[in-house]
């Protein structure tokens, strides 16, 4: 295995732009023919649907046809003067028994009227139905139907004709045509004429359409199938149908690929005017397109390709990077012959130029590495004597004088109080050797710092602290905040007798914002102009405000560092901004 691993390391270049090319060859492969299968299927299904278009369009017709002829009967029995001085009940008692056979007559040719429509008629006054062409083919109860919703609708609308489902008990499902009849003087309301229509009649314009995968659905609005080729749909709810037909509708398209009862159908709908309801055509498209792609020699083809690909591929590739793998192996042997080995180059121009560009970096390498070793050992030393002034030994003696001094005042609480801080603050500064520490932590040290110079000074300054609960576990550089305060101690309040230091602590987006505000003397706003102390250095750590700038950008970039504002009289506030994290070290470049 590491045999096989070391002829190739050499290798490398060849083999990645070859298994990258033939990567490219098959990707490309294959997506061309996903792009003919759905070409061809794209292809396929237009053309099935503008056939099914025109499959629509006949049955459109003939349900047009049906409707074209009931249109003109109901307006025969609306013009009938013999029906209706029938329903007004007009006639004396002797003479009402004629009048319904005169009616019964002009029901009937009417009724011839309709041709080969598997329709009857019934009339039916304000209470009952009085005479239906036959009775068996609509078995519905004389005296229910006056309280069917059909006749409620009509009379509400009593200038159209209306269509509705209605099922009997013997499970036969009707789509009944219904219109109001009234005075024509009157206007007032005498009965109402009914055209029911059995489902079958609705069932025969597509029946010789219908095929396995293709099957056909009446719905109305609402998604109730009023007739379908799959007897078990009729009078279901499949609001989906409807909802699809409407967005076609909208959308004025022909056909529309939807996902129906779990399978990818191809979906064709018109609207029913007359009827107020949708002719639903449903393709699986599965059965209707799944044989139209030959897979197997696509598959087929497509390997041969590939084969064919991988082989010109390998001769053009492993020929241009001959040269390129000998240069490598070269490069690799420099490590054990150290810095001063050179290439001896050879091949093509890319080659030669490469070689000739390592032993010049090889040169530059030499000389760049020695004054590196020699700058190490620069910045050890001044890292070294940074350490070891980290605490000024005035702060020490100063300190030291306030505590024999508040033991000689007898102030024995005050003077363990100022010990324990002093303790403390060595504990986490000296013997704390942490880059960096937590926002906690250092406020910690800033208020121990306070206290011990309160006990040197007074407590004629102030200090606040207002820090968000949620900063406490966010790592800050350590002694980046110290300076600052001192600096306010000892220089902002010259002029004033005495006065507040504020140090606040919060998180703006994903950075941590330090500030430290007073409400003294003020100055010019810059780091420059900050005073220093005897020595150019502070007080406690020897890190001056200005260090701290220089420590922040190096730390963590441009971005970030110290910005101050300050007007003489009103005081000084210095903002810090560094990035807010929890882990030590991982904002640092």
């Amino acid at each position: 295995m590491h045999v096989i691993k070391d002829r190739l390391h050499p290798n490398g270049l060849f083999m990645k732009m070859f298994l990258v090319t033939v990567g490219l060859i098959i990707l490309v492969a294959i997506a061309v023919t996903f792009a003919t299968i759905r070409m061809a299927e794209q292809f396929f299904v237009e053309k099935f649907s503008i056939t099914n278009s025109q499959i629509i369009n006949q049955i459109q017709y003939d349900f047009e046809e049906l409707n074209y002829s009931i249109v003109m009967a109901a307006s025969n029995v609306d013009q009938s003067s013999t029906i209706e001085a029938f329903l007004s009940g007009e006639e004396p008692d002797n003479a009402r028994m004629q009048s319904l056979f005169h009616v019964m007559q002009q029901i009937d040719h009417i009724r011839e009227r309709l041709g080969n429509q598997n329709v009857e008629i019934a009339i039916a006054d304000r209470e009952r139905i009085t005479y239906t062409t036959n009775f068996t083919y609509w078995p519905a109860s004389p005296g229910v139907i006056r309280g069917h919703e059909i006749t409620e609708t009509i009379t509400e609308q009593p200038n159209k004709l209306l269509y509705f489902q209605d099922s009997q008990e013997a499970n036969d499902n009707y789509v009944i045509a219904a219109k109001a009849l009234r005075d024509r003087e009157t206007e007032q309301a005498l009965g109402a004429v009914y055209f029911p229509i059995k489902e079958g009649q609705l069932r025969s314009f597509y029946t010789d359409y219908v095929k396995p995968g293709n099957d056909f659905y009446v719905v109305d609005r609402n998604g109730k199938v009023v007739s379908s080729s799959l007897a078990s749909a009729i009078g279901q709810s499949l609001p989906e149908l409807s909802q699809q037909a409407e967005r076609m509708e909208a959308a004025g398209v022909r056909y529309r690929e939807v996902e129906f009862q779990d399978t990818n159908q191809i979906m064709l709908a018109e609207y029913l005017p007359y009827f107020d309801m949708y002719l639903v055509n449903m393709v699986d498209k599965q059965t209707a397109v799944g044989n139209l792609i030959d897979t197997k020699q696509i598959v087929l083809l497509l390997a041969g390709v590939v084969v064919l690909a991988l082989i010109i591929v390998f001769l053009v590739t492993k020929r241009l990077t001959n040269s390129l793998s000998k240069l490598v192996k070269d490069i690799e042997a420099v490590p054990k012959k150290g810095l001063q080995r050179r290439l001896v180059y050879e091949g093509t121009y890319e080659t030669k130029q490469i070689g000739s560009a390592f032993n010049s970096m090889m040169d530059e390498l030499q000389v760049y590495v020695e004054r590196l070793i020699e700058a190490q050992k620069q910045q050890r030393h001044a890292e070294l004597a940074a350490l070891q002034q980290q605490i000024n030994p005035h702060f020490l003696y100063n300190t030291m004088a306030s505590i024999k001094f508040l033991v000689q005042m007898g102030e024995r609480e005050e003077a363990e109080k100022t010990i324990d801080a002093f303790i403390t603050l060595l504990q986490n500064t000296v013997g704390n050797v942490d880059e960096s520490v937590t926002v906690e932590l250092e406020v910690e040290n800033l208020k121990n710092y306070v206290l011990i110079n309160q006990k040197r000074y007074g407590d004629r300054i102030q200090v606040q602290f207002m820090i968000a609960p949620d900063c406490m576990e966010y790592r800050i550089p350590k002694l980046i905040l110290q300076p600052f305060i001192e600096n306010s101690f000892f220089h902002a309040f010259n002029k004033t007798a005495e006065g507040t230091i504020s140090v606040l602590i919060w998180r703006e987006a994903d950075d941590l914002i330090c500030e430290i505000a007073d409400d003294g003397d003020g100055m010019a706003a810059n780091i420059e102009s900050l005073p220093h102390t005897n020595r150019n250095r502070q007080l406690f750590s020897g890190i001056g405000v200005k260090n701290v700038h220089e420590r922040m950008q190096l730390l963590y970039g441009p971005d970030y560092g110290v910005s101050i504002a300050s007007k003489e009289g009103l005081g000084t506030r210095v903002k810090l901004r560094l990035p807010a994290s929890k882990e030590e070290g991982k904002n640092i470049i």
